[in-house]
This record gives C-alpha cells, structure tokens and sequence, in this order.
C-alpha cells in the first residue's frame, strides 16, 4: 500500500469490507500516522457492493487467464482500458490520458484529451441510475438516537446482546455500542434492533386481565349483522312481519336438532376388479 501511495498519493479515505487484515493494530496505526479515514461497515460486505463487484470480475477474469495460458497482466491491461458507457476507461480517469495497447493506435489519441468536468457530469448521471434500481427493494431501517435500549449481534453467529448507543457515527449507517456488562463495539444499523421495554412501550406492562377485559369490550362492540341484514333488506315491511321472520319456533328447532337419517339413493356401481366373475 505504501508503493502505491507513494506513486499516486495519499487518498483521504479508503473504503474497505471490514475483513481481518484492515482491522489489525498494525493498519490502525498506519491509518492513523497517514491521515486517512478507514471507512467500513462492520460485518456487512453488501455495504461495500461496488468493490466486491469489482474483485468478483478480476477473480473470474485471471482464472480464466490462467486456464487459457495467457499472461495476467495482459488481462489486467485490457480491464483497465475498457471504456464505460459515457464516460471513460478506468486508466484514462486516473492518468488524465489512454494507455498504450496491443491494439494498433495513432499517438495522438494517448495525448490528454477528455474533459473532466464530462467525465465527472456522466460519472453522476451513471450512479443516480445505479442507485435507482440497487435501492428498489431496500428498506429504509428508522434512525436510532444516542441512549436508546437496542439489541445487537455481538457476533454473526451467536445470540444477540443488550446494550446502549452512546454514540451515532461516526460513519454512516454505523452506532457505538455499549454492552451490558462491559465492551464497547461499533456495529451497522442492519445488526441493530430496537430494544422495546416496560419504560419505552407502555404496552408490555399490561396484565391479563386487562387483555381479557379490552377484549371483551371489543366483541361487546360487534353489530349483529345478521339482523341488520333483515331489516335492511326489507325496508317498508310492517314491525309485526320482522318479529315474525326473526322468531325461531321451538319445534323447528328441536326437529333440526334431530335430523331424520335416511339410505342414499345414489347408485353404487362396484369397480370392476371386485366385481364376481
């Protein structure tokens, strides 16, 4: 890394997956002797979307290199040379000018020609329709607030902890964590959850019996559709008639209660394998 920043300068913030190796002591020292902003989103790879994209194309590109017996750098070059829609080649944006190919060219067209203020307007364009369709689907998680109860994954595949935020940031998407009982972890808002208590929702401190009495209360509340259904239906029908069609005589009532059984008259024909031959 120093090689490269040595050539090219020293950025001012590098954007990384969070993995081991720009996590230890060794590159937090060196961050911090360079002056220069780590960026990452704890354990949450998607986050950086754009690079992982980028490695995933380089990986499969010199394997296929590798099996076709061709030189990697030559696949490098020609990756990095390739032109996007509207805008130019990786290579032309970084050095201001094209690279020297296999592919026959006039030495003029490796001169400085581009406009960097297109090349800046189409870069915009190009990422407001990214963003566009990445973030079709994506749900927009709530803010949390400095002290408020939260859970978090203490680690990607053990249980959940408890702690407090004590700080928003101060990167994106990311709170400072103290946990309960000791430890303080950064972690991103897709591994927090909300901690819902007695204190901040009134609605877990309800008892049974109030549950029982709010749903009695409730089914007190129902309207008899059935009659309303009745009446509605026969508007300029005399009192006498509705208390006539409401009433349910008890014989009827004691003869539907039981219901006479009688033999299907439905004619059965046996399959032919149990028929006698």
């Amino acid at each position: 890394m120093k090689s490269i920043y040595a050539t090219h300068g020293i950025p001012e913030d590098l954007v990384s997956d969070g993995g081991p190796p720009f996590n230890s002591n060794l590159m937090t020292n060196f961050f911090r002797e360079w002056i220069i902003k780590h960026v990452t989103p704890p354990h949450f790879p998607r986050a950086n979307g754009q690079i992982e994209r980028a490695v995933q194309t380089v990986k499969n590109s010199l394997t296929k290199a590798a099996e076709e017996g061709k030189d990697l750098y030559v696949v490098l070059l020609d990756y990095r040379i390739q032109p996007a829609k509207d805008m130019p080649s990786p290579a032309e944006l970084l050095m201001g000018r094209k690279l020297r190919s296999f592919l026959p060219s006039h030495p003029g067209q490796l001169k400085p020609t581009f406009d960097v203020e297109r090349a800046r307007e189409a870069l915009r364009k190009r990422q407001i329709i990214q963003n566009k369709y990445a973030n079709k689907h994506a749900t927009v998680l709530p803010m949390l607030h400095q002290n408020a109860k939260v859970w978090f994954k203490h680690k990607m595949k053990k249980p959940w902890k408890q702690g407090t935020i004590i700080q928003v940031g101060p990167q994106p998407c990311s709170y400072i964590i103290k946990r309960e009982g000791g430890g303080v972890f950064r972690r991103n808002r897709f591994h927090i959850r909300q901690d819902y208590t007695e204190d901040d929702n009134p609605c877990w401190s309800r008892t049974v019996e109030d549950l029982y009495n709010s749903d009695a209360t409730e089914i007190s509340r129902i309207p008899n559709n059935s009659a309303d259904s009745q009446v509605n239906a026969s508007p300029k029908t005399n009192k006498s008639n509705i208390n006539q069609q409401l009433q349910v005589p008890i014989e009827n009532c004691s003869e539907q209660s039981n219901p006479v059984v009688r033999k299907s008259s439905r004619n059965i024909v046996k399959p032919v394998r149990y028929r006698d031959n």
